[in-house]
């Protein structure tokens, strides 16, 4: 499955998760085709992206490069490879 050929993405996010926010991304035709789970209180943003939600394979990696920063600068890296995206 090619996660990232879509032209549209639908995100879902999960309320009132006790362990963090869980979005759930689907494609056009409501179909998962990505999962991510972030951790609650974390002062530097860490999102990883999964290809289920039994996080089996992880596709991308989303970091703030600071803690707690509003006009956060972010570095993607394809999980996989490590290639900076």
């Amino acid at each position: 499955m090619d996660h990232f050929g879509y032209d549209q993405y639908l995100v879902r996010k999960k309320i009132l998760s006790l362990l963090g926010a869980q979005f759930h991304i689907y494609n056009a035709n409501e179909e998962l085709v990505m999962f991510s789970q972030m951790k609650a209180f974390k002062l530097k943003e860490d999102i990883r992206l999964y290809n289920d939600e039994g996080m089996s394979q992880e596709l991308l990696t989303i970091k703030a490069r600071n803690v707690i920063d509003f006009s956060a600068t972010y570095d993607v890296h394809d999980a996989l490879t490590g290639e900076h995206v």
